[in-house]
């Protein structure tokens, strides 16, 4: 899947009313890893609303629809619209119908309980 981002690196969400499609670049729609703040709500046209997401280090910026949002405040933990984790959080790329074409945005990749455990065997140093 290709996802649509503008000059600045920012996701698109619906790139059939974007202002300048010539400046769309077409992206393969690779996982990757950021700690995102919640920036903003704002409203999907004739389908209810969707939030922004902001890098907590970098200008870009990413839809996401509500659903992907709750899943996120229930699977995290946060504090003042950031994620906290050791390790930046994993987001993947989606794309679902809308009104009159598209709507791109990304989602929260949620490992499954055994994924989240460590896999280091090495042998303790712990010898006496």
């Amino acid at each position: 899947m290709q996802v649509p981002v503008d000059p600045s690196g920012n996701l698109i969400r619906h790139p059939h009313r974007y202002a300048h499609p010539d400046d769309i670049d077409w992206q393969e729609a690779e996982p990757f890893e950021a700690y995102l703040i919640l920036a903003d709500v704002t409203h999907a046209q004739g389908y209810g609303k969707y939030v922004i997401w902001k890098e907590a280090h970098g200008p870009r910026r990413f839809p996401m629809n509500t659903e992907h949002a709750f899943a996120v405040v229930k699977h995290t933990l946060m504090d003042h619209g950031t994620i906290i984790a050791d390790q930046p959080p994993t987001w993947t790329y989606t794309k679902a119908h809308a009104r009159g074409g598209e709507a791109y945005g990304i989602k929260l990749v949620r490992k499954r309980f055994l994924d989240q455990e460590s896999t280091d065997t090495s042998p303790e140093d712990n010898e006496e």
